[in-house]
């Protein structure tokens, strides 16, 4: 709960800080409905008894989301978004049942594991608990290339995240089981785990702070490597290299992202990983790039050419965005760059 604080009070106010904020939260929400369940604690109204379920499905997005900021280094989407929406609308459901049907809160929790019984309630924890395993298995396989034999004998911050990795997915697993199995002593145990987990990793943290700074960058490239994984690139450049110049198909107005990954039979995030790390750039900076120099050579070829018409020759769908473009490349405005060949 003070990491959650502490993570709101940073300076930086960084997505990644506000994820791990919340993520701090609800972990501490479920400690706390363990400690209640084992010391036979309860309280009025009934549904505050249940309400660490809907925290239990921020647990899985959560994850995601961090991983999303920090190792894809993408921005927190809409779709991604969506992840919170089962968790959202149990928080808003819980109060508003509560006040119509009063009787589906009675159940305990202890109940689940000592009676034998299992409520609606019992149910979506447990499918909580589940789709979170989906989660962190999603996590994992887009970083599987970390986890290979030769990379873990060289890099420390590819066995951190190895320990990270198996010590999350552990703990998780053994939750699930103890419900699966209603073992209360389980349930217990994976707790304690996760306590002994994270303190574990809090000294190593203080100790050893050189390792753990490597484990991002570890992350980021083997998710970088196992999104190009199977790509022969060099065969890749050749063709891409192909398409731009002979074929020019950067003069298509409508060239987009998954044409040209369709051109090159390989998928949308193949290329725009291949372009980012082989080229150091994005689709729309690497086909502008020939659209300027296309550009360039017609203004040059033809004295006195109209501004407009070049943009469109050049493949731009506006002059707008041809104007932008072509002062990033090349510094000045079509205009400019037209008067000053005349001077000289």
């Amino acid at each position: 709960m003070l990491l959650s604080v502490a993570c709101l009070l940073r300076p930086e106010k960084s997505a990644g800080l506000k994820i791990l904020s919340l993520l701090s939260f609800c972990v501490s929400i479920q400690f706390l409905y363990v400690y209640f369940l084992l010391k036979g604690i309860y309280f009025e109204p009934s549904f505050l008894n249940h309400l660490h379920i809907p925290f239990a499905w921020f647990l899985g997005p959560g994850m995601y989301s961090l991983y999303s900021v920090t190792v894809r280094e993408e921005k927190f989407t809409a779709f991604e978004r969506s992840f919170y929406l089962p968790g959202i609308l149990l928080l808003i459901l819980f109060p508003i049942l509560y006040l119509v049907l009063p009787q589906i809160f009675l159940s305990r929790p202890v109940d689940y594991f000592e009676k034998g019984s299992t409520s609606w309630s019992d149910i979506l924890l447990l499918g909580a608990y589940s789709a979170n395993l989906v989660f962190y298995s999603s996590i994992v396989w887009q970083t599987r290339a970390a986890f290979r034999l030769e990379r873990l004998k060289k890099d420390a911050g590819a066995r951190i995240l190895l320990f990270v990795v198996i010590g999350s997915g552990s703990v998780t697993s053994i939750l699930v089981i103890s419900y699966l199995i209603r073992d209360i002593n389980l349930l217990f145990i994976s707790v304690l785990s996760t306590v002994i987990y994270a303190v574990a990793g809090y000294l190593a943290q203080i100790y050893a702070p050189e390792v753990f700074s490597e484990m991002g960058p570890s992350m980021r490239d083997a998710y970088r490597n196992s999104r190009l994984e199977g790509v022969d690139t060099t065969d890749l450049e050749n063709r891409l290299e192909s398409l731009m110049i002979k074929e020019k198909l950067y003069l298509q107005e409508d060239l987009s992202l998954s044409t040209l990954s369709n051109q090159l039979d390989i998928k949308p995030y193949q290329l725009s990983e291949f372009l980012n790390q082989r080229k150091g750039t994005n689709f729309s900076k690497f086909v502008n790039g020939y659209r300027v120099a296309e550009a360039v050579r017609i203004l040059k070829k033809e004295e006195g050419a109209n501004i407009l018409s070049v943009a469109y020759r050049s493949g731009f769908n506006s002059k707008a965005t041809f104007n932008l473009a072509f002062k990033s490349i090349q510094g000045v405005s079509p205009r400019e760059y037209l008067r000053k060949s005349k001077v000289s």
